[in-house]
């Protein structure tokens, strides 16, 4: 999970990581067989996953720039 701050490998101190905080509690889903096989292949799908959750919503939210 990413983390609000983090430890700054040249001063020890912790600083903002740029990154939203995250929930307390996961989201899980069963997907298909061949989904899944191919979300995980993909390098970094935490954050694949979390772009496109995102998209979706946006699409959602918006409908007209979709």
């Amino acid at each position: 999970m990413t983390q609000k701050y983090q430890r700054d490998s040249t001063n020890g101190k912790y600083v903002e990581s740029g990154q939203a905080e995250m929930a307390a509690r996961p989201i899980s889903v069963r997907l298909p067989l061949d989904i899944d096989e191919k979300v995980r292949a993909i390098p970094n799908r935490t954050e694949f996953l979390r772009k496109a959750i995102a998209k979706a919503l946006q699409e959602i939210e918006n409908p007209q720039s979709a």
